[in-house]
């Protein structure tokens, strides 16, 4: 951790809520109180183990201990072998606490990357893990996964994981990124799932189907609205989000071997 990362704590000599402390070359230079109070570097009594840095890397080990329990728990109290979607539960949970008990913006976003790094931490940590299965392969089916919402692509990539034949090479946000990550990643279908705008994720298709007319476009969605639209657009499939994960992987596999069969496929 160096030195712009440095984090202590203190209590608020006006209300007694904590108290974030934000330091730089040794010397503090913000403060940040839970409860909104307008504070300066000044008004608060930074206790001695804050300004010990030995002390305080103790107190972020711990607090970083007690984040990975909860996230483990997490994930096996709803069964996820993802620790990042573990990860984006307790972050999301826990910014509604936050927001309730009125804690100051940058507080609770502090809380929340601190918790997205420990899932994040806990999923290298498992891939590292090891002996690990070959993946990979060139009869996997490559999946990219994309949506606006993180969690929604972590539940759909958590939904995919571990299937034998597929693999999920990666994930993006939007229209802008999926050429690019398509180029890069090379998969042979591509997700959208049911947050992205109809506009955007025509806008997908139609990126892809310029650039890569040999990768497969599968659209989640909860409405048949956009159907027309997106089938324009080069759509291959179009399955319900009401549809069992089976259904799912059966419409990938058919839209990727370019099958019949399938109620979804276009």
């Amino acid at each position: 951790m160096d030195e712009v990362q440095r984090v202590s704590w203190a209590d608020c000599p006006n209300c007694g809520s904590l108290v974030a402390v934000g330091w730089l070359g040794g010397e503090p230079i913000a403060v940040d109180c839970a409860a909104g109070c307008p504070l300066r570097v000044e008004d608060v009594r930074i206790p001695a183990a804050g300004r010990n840095r030995a002390g305080m890397l103790g107190d972020v080990e711990q607090m970083s201990a007690i984040f990975e329990d909860v996230v483990l728990d997490t994930a096996k109290a709803h069964g996820l072998t993802d620790p990042r979607v573990a990860a984006a539960l307790v972050a999301a949970a826990w910014a509604d606490i936050l927001d309730e008990e009125g804690w100051s913006p940058r507080l609770v976003e502090l809380a929340i990357s601190a918790v997205q790094e420990v899932g994040g931490r806990l999923h290298r940590r498992q891939i590292s893990a090891g002996p690990q299965k070959a993946r990979d392969s060139w009869t996997d089916i490559r999946v990219l996964v994309v949506d606006t919402h993180v969690l929604a692509r972590l539940r759909l990539t958590e939904m995919l994981a571990g299937e034998a034949g597929l693999i999920v090479v990666g994930d993006c946000e939007n229209s802008s990124q999926v050429a690019e990550a398509a180029a890069r990643l090379r998969p042979h279908v591509v997700c959208l799932n049911q947050h992205m705008a109809t506009l955007d994720a025509l806008a997908s298709t139609q990126a892809l189907q310029a650039a890569h007319p040999q990768v497969r476009v599968v659209l989640l969605t909860n409405g048949s609205g956009a159907r027309p639209q997106i089938a324009l657009g080069g759509a291959d499939a179009i399955v319900p989000t009401t549809a069992s994960r089976d259904a799912l992987l059966r419409c990938l596999r058919t839209v990727v071997s370019r099958g019949t069969g399938c109620p979804y496929c276009l």
